[in-house]
Formats: C-alpha cells, structure tokens, sequence
C-alpha cells in the first residue's frame, strides 16, 4: 500500500509540474494571424512608401531642372499609378486583418484529461505488478498466499501420496516437487507410444539425474531412432556413452562423433567429446591438440573457453606432478592420471 500512495504522489507532482502552463491564462492569449500575415501587411506598406520616395525625388529633380517636362510627366504618371496600386492592395489587407477571436478553453480541458490518464493508468499498473508474484524463491502455497483446495491437502496429508498442483505439477505433501511421480507419468506416455521426443528426452535426463544410467542411455537411442541424422542428439547419445566407462559404448560413441566431425569439422561439442574419447583411451598429446584447436573455436563463448582451458589445466598438471615422482616414464603412466572419471558435458557454442 505505502508503494501505491507513493506513485499516486510521484504521478501527481510529474503531471502538475509537466501540464502547469497549459492552465495558465498565457496559454490562452491571441496567436494572431501568423507570419505569413504580418509579412503581408509590411511588404505593400513598404512598397508604398518606396513609391512616395521616388515621387518626390522626381519632383526634386525637376524644379532643379535636371529632367525636362516631357519626360517628368512621363516618369510621375508612372509612379503615382503603382503608387496607387499599392495603397489599394495595403488597404486590401488590412480590411482582411480582422480581430481574432479568443480560442476556447481547451488546453486546460486537455492537460486535466492528460493528468488523470497518467495518474490512473499508472495505479493501476501498480497494482497489477504487485498482485502478480513471480519470484521463485518461495512457496506460495506454504505460507499461505495461495492456498490449496482444504479436500486436496488432507487427503494427501492424510495418506501421505503425492497429489498434483493447479500447474499439473505433481507435489509430495510438503509441497515439494515428486520426481519419482513425475517420471512414472513420462514413462507411462512413452510407453503408449504417444510421446514426443521431447518428452523422451527429457525422460532420459531424468533416468540420469535418478542414477539410472542404463535406462537413460535406452531413452537416448530411441530419440536417435525418432530422428534419425540430428547431431545435437547424437552428441548427447555420445556423451552418455562415454560415462557409462565400458570399452563397447566408447567405440561407439567415437564412431558417432566421427561421423558428426565428418559433417562439420569444426563442430564444437564434437571436438569437446573426442578430446574426452581421447584422454580415456590414454592419447594425451592427441587430446591436447584437439582442446587446444577448440579453445579458438570457442573464443566467444566464455564458459565453454573456460571448461576446455580447465580441462588442458588439468592434463598440464597432472602431467608435471607425474614427472616429479621417481620411476614414473612412458606415455600411458601420466595418461591413467589424466584422464577424468567421468567424461564432461560438451561445452555449448
């Protein structure tokens, strides 16, 4: 409520500070008929009195008998005739000059109409942002603002299942998420056949983030049978070939990735996981080719930079601590050491 009162004031003082002069009588007085006009009237009383001029400076001339009478009639008739032409259009103008009227009161209608629309429109702004809370670091069904159905929460606190929120989401009776149920509704829409490959996907990263990793790797070759050819799936397929840590899954994980850098040689995600294939199978040099041509392929991207610049920090030090214990030579002696349990996540572009 204090944040509404403020912006009421805050409006109130910005729009009387911007929409003071339009009620002002200043506002109100007589623009007169523009420039247009003046420029007009000025410019025939000008040529008037430059015609009197030159009437009396011919008038002069004669009575000091520097032009004859011949050509003085000539030279007045002349000029008294433009001379007259002239005062005929001034007087023209002026009797077109007529009073203006006093223009109506309509910019103070205006600027009130003007100050209420800014005042309303922004209260009720206000107060639309604040009835609305997206902040995600709370629950707004457990303090209360906005409560459940009374029958939904007994029952489930009553028999301890899992219930669905108004987002279809499904809940434990602390409010909190249910994996377990949410993964059981994916697998049954999988296993009708009716699923996208979206929702197998997702399915799969599920399966992994439950410590399933056969089923997840099954998830990830059905969406490779659902498109077949799409190479961001088949780096995913790759990638969790080479944690499962099996001899069979890392040949083939390294003929999918052949296959993708086949297609575009500087993929990316394909050079991050064959640098991976690489250290597991103990070719240290070769791996840190591979990450040290992605680290330029990546300069944009400063967390894929930062992931492949880490990982050759790794192998660089675990090569030198390797070459500081007596006894420990050849090339498969630092490699075992270097090589990382589990393959990364292939750096995003």
């Amino acid at each position: 409520m204090t944040v509404i009162i403020a912006t009421i004031l805050l409006c109130c003082l910005i729009g009387v500070w911007t929409l003071f002069p339009l009620w002002t009588a200043e506002a109100d007085r007589d623009p007169g008929d523009g420039l247009e006009a003046v420029d007009r009237l000025s410019a025939w009383r000008e040529e008037k009195d430059r015609l009197v001029g030159e009437l009396v400076a011919l008038d002069v001339a004669f009575s000091e008998q520097k032009i004859d009478d011949g050509d003085y009639q000539l030279e007045r008739e002349r000029v008294v005739s433009e001379a007259e032409h002239a005062s005929a259009e001034l007087s023209k103008a002026r009797a077109a000059q007529a009073a203006a009227e006093r223009p109506a009161q309509t910019y103070p209608r205006l600027a009130a109409t003007m100050a209420v629309a800014l005042v309303v429109g922004t209260v009720a702004l206000t107060i639309g942002l604040d009835r609305q809370d997206i902040r995600s670091n709370s629950n707004p069904h457990a303090d209360g603002r906005i409560p459940l159905p009374s029958d939904v929460g007994k029952a489930g606190a009553a028999s301890g299942e899992s219930r669905t929120s108004p987002g279809n989401l499904s809940l434990r009776p602390d409010g909190t998420p249910d994996v377990g149920a949410m993964v059981a509704k994916l697998e049954n829409r999988v296993k009708a056949g009716n699923a996208s490959i979206d929702d197998v996907m997702m399915l799969a990263r599920s399966y992994r983030v439950l410590d399933r990793e056969t089923e997840s790797l099954a998830m990830y070759r059905q969406a490779r049978s659902m498109a077949p050819g799409e190479q961001a799936i088949e780096l995913v397929l790759a990638s969790a070939l080479l944690r499962t840590g099996t001899d069979p899954d890392r040949d083939e994980a390294t003929e999918i990735v052949e296959k993708v850098l086949t297609d575009d040689p500087a993929k990316p995600e394909a050079l991050w996981l064959k640098g991976l294939g690489l250290i597991r199978r103990h070719e240290i040099q070769q791996a840190r080719d591979i990450l040290t041509k992605l680290t330029g392929l990546v300069g944009e991207n400063s967390a894929a930079k930062k992931a492949v610049v880490g990982l050759l920090a790794e192998l660089d030090a675990s090569a030198s601590s390797l070459r500081k214990i007596p006894g420990a030579a050849g090339e498969h002696a630092p490699a075992a050491s270097a090589a990382p349990a589990t393959p990364k996540e292939p750096p995003a572009k």
